[in-house]
């Protein structure tokens, strides 16, 4: 009877602690602070090579592309989604396994850090991991009713090719649904480009820079038997979508947001508390990305599906000339362009002519005023040359990862946050680095390796 309690009594206990720490981990998202004082730039050339290939197996192919210092995988992988699952696990199965137990290990020890020395160690452990597991769980749980197959079939073909377990998989791919990084984006194109005439789109991602996701950057190019081929930037086995851009000139943005006001409908202290039910974002980012060819196709896929949290979402079409903003809830689905850009404020959140931007969350005046003051100064000259080494210095957003879209060319600029293994000589944040430009036709058109069994 006395070890039955302690089990029951370490399982709740386990659950409440894994729930509290993933939402305290949500709370990083804060918008807080703001950037430094000052103008800066970046002098690093923009870094325009193929991919080089390294290997391949059955319906994937592995290249590695960037400068020197700062390789990183490109993934290509091609079928159905239990194929494309089955390939990558295959082909980058040691990679996959590392990132798992890295990104684990990380969480347990940052709990163990606030949990003190009230309980043994053993026992800490067993409460961070049973909790972690748990609230995952159920977060895989509420939202499965609202999730299509296929992303439960490509996460079977990752568990199958790597041998890593399946519902550990699932979990990774949950985490995003209960913590939300802080991040900006922005689009510009008309006037505001003139210079060049094209339509471009930021996403800039600022995340936890203390843990194991520097370490595991990857690029992944579908090329599936449904949809179109597209680009999903992240890690490694993310099914769900952060980053991207499709073979139909379209990209994808997201900022968490942890400072709504009451037009979402959800999450402040006079609305209902956000949505837990429904189909995980970055799922619905991916479905975007695979399937709709245009604007009005992307807003109406946001309008129609069963969403839960607060974000805001970013649309660009190269095509249209155009790009969007989404007030994005449980409740709402609200567009914007720079003729209603929201939220409003003419203080610091000003209309600019052919720019839709927000900067860092969706009340966050430090970041969105000096955000407008840079897209105000490059108005007209607004491009891959000025963003890279102007704008995103100065702004000092996008720590872990950022991709730039050139969505009239359908090119990608991307950069990465240093990693452990360069020289602590070189600059640390993504905004700060070297960027590589990923050509878009050469990536969709690669085609599937000639691969036979031995």
């Amino acid at each position: 009877p006395e070890q039955s309690y302690l089990l029951t009594d370490v399982s709740t206990l386990a659950l409440a602690t894994g729930s509290a720490f993933l939402f305290q981990m949500g709370s990083a998202a804060y918008c807080n602070g703001s950037p430094d004082p000052g103008i800066r730039t970046s002098d690093y050339p923009i870094f325009d090579e193929s991919p080089t290939f390294v290997r391949s197996v059955q319906n994937a192919s592995l290249y590695e592309a960037g400068p020197a210092n700062a390789r990183f995988p490109v993934v290509h992988v091609y079928g159905d989604a239990y194929q494309v699952g089955y390939a990558q696990g295959v082909l980058q199965k040691s990679y996959l396994k590392d990132f798992i137990s890295s990104t684990y290990d990380y969480f347990v020890d940052l709990a163990l850090d606030e949990m003190g020395d009230a309980v043994p160690e053993i026992f800490q452990e067993l409460i961070i991991l049973g909790g972690l597991n748990a609230a995952l769980d159920w977060a895989a749980e509420v939202t499965a009713p609202y999730t299509p197959q296929d992303f439960y079939d490509e996460l079977h073909g990752l568990s199958d090719g790597s041998g890593i377990d399946y519902q550990t998989l699932l979990r990774l791919n949950l985490y995003p649904e209960l913590t939300k990084a802080q991040c900006s984006f922005m689009g510009a194109w008309g006037k505001a480009t003139a210079a060049t005439g094209h339509t471009y789109q930021l996403r800039s991602l600022d995340f936890d820079t203390d843990g194991p996701f520097k370490e595991f950057p990857q690029v992944t190019v579908y090329h599936p038997t449904d949809g179109q081929p597209f680009i999903n930037m992240g890690f490694p086995g993310t099914v769900g979508l952060l980053t991207g851009m499709s073979a139909s000139q379209m990209g994808i943005s997201e900022i968490g947001v942890a400072y709504p006001d009451d037009s979402f409908g959800q999450g402040t202290d006079d609305t209902p508390p956000q949505k837990v039910k429904g189909e995980p974002w970055m799922f619905v980012l991916r479905d975007i990305m695979k399937y709709e060819t245009s604007l009005e196709g992307a807003l109406s896929r946001v309008e129609n599906a069963n969403r839960t949290c607060n974000l805001i979402v970013g649309v660009g079409d190269g095509e249209a000339e155009m790009v969007n903003g989404i007030e994005y809830s449980g409740y709402v689905a609200n567009p914007y362009n720079d003729e209603n850009l929201m939220p409003v404020n003419d203080t610091w959140h000003p209309k600019i002519d052919d720019v839709v931007y927000n900067g860092m969350d969706w009340n966050c005046p430090n970041y969105d005023t000096v955000l407008a003051q840079q897209l105000q100064t490059y108005w007209g000259n607004i491009n891959e040359d000025t963003v890279i080494h102007n704008i995103l210095p100065t702004v000092q957003t996008g720590d872990l990862h950022i991709a730039f879209y050139d969505l009239t060319e359908s090119n990608m600029h991307v950069s990465f946050m240093r990693q452990a293994a360069a020289s602590e000589d070189e600059p640390t944040y993504a905004y700060e680095r070297q960027f590589t430009r990923l050509h878009g036709p050469e990536l969709f058109g690669t085609p599937p390796p000639e691969w036979s069994p031995e």
